[in-house]
C-alpha cells in the first residue's frame, strides 16, 4: 500500500523550526537541537489524570505568544491521515488542548508532543516516555495585537 505524502506545511514548519533552533531538522527530541540531558524533567504522561497532564504542559507553556506550530502524534503518524502541523495562536492553545480528543479522536499527549512559539523562540517538547523540557531559541517573528 502506497504512503500518503506529507502534509503540505510541513517544509514551512521545519524551516521554521531550523530558523528558530538552528541545526534542527524535525519535530522530534532528536531532531532539534539546543537541549541537553539537563534539560528534561520528569513528566509522568501515564499515572496521573489526563487533565493534571494537560494543565501541566499549558503551564510550561504560559509565557509561549503569538501563533505557535504544534506537532504531536497525530501530525505524522499514517494511521491519522498524516494530519501535519496545528498552527494555534497562543490564546487558544489551552482549548485546543482540551478539546483536542474530541476535535481529533487522539488524546493530546499519544506519543511525542512539540510546541514552538516563534515569537518568544520558546520550544517545549514531551517525550512519551516521561520527560519535558524547555528551551529557549532565537525569536523569529513580531505581532502586534
Amino acid at each position: 500500500m502506497r504512503q500518503p505524502a506529507p502534509h503540505p506545511n510541513w517544509d514551512f514548519a521545519i524551516k521554521l523550526l531550523a530558523s528558530i533552533v538552528p541545526g534542527s531538522t524535525g519535530y522530534s527530541p532528536d531532531g532539534i537541537r539546543g537541549h541537553s540531558e539537563e534539560d528534561w524533567s520528569p513528566f509522568d504522561v501515564e499515572h496521573r489524570d489526563m487533565d493534571e497532564v494537560e494543565d501541566e504542559l499549558l503551564g510550561y507553556c504560559s509565557d509561549l505568544v503569538g501563533p505557535l506550530v504544534v506537532v504531536n502524534d497525530t501530525s505524522y503518524a499514517s494511521y491519522s491521515y498524516r494530519r501535519g502541523p496545528y498552527f494555534v495562536d497562543s490564546s487558544e492553545l489551552r482549548d485546543f488542548v482540551k478539546d483536542f480528543g474530541s476535535r481529533v479522536g487522539s488524546y493530546m499527549m499519544d506519543g511525542h508532543v512539540i510546541i514552538v512559539s516563534p515569537v518568544t523562540g520558546i520550544v517545549v517538547m514531551v517525550q512519551d516516555d516521561g520527560f519535558i523540557a524547555k528551551i529557549q531559541g532565537r525569536p523569529v517573528m513580531q505581532v502586534d495585537y
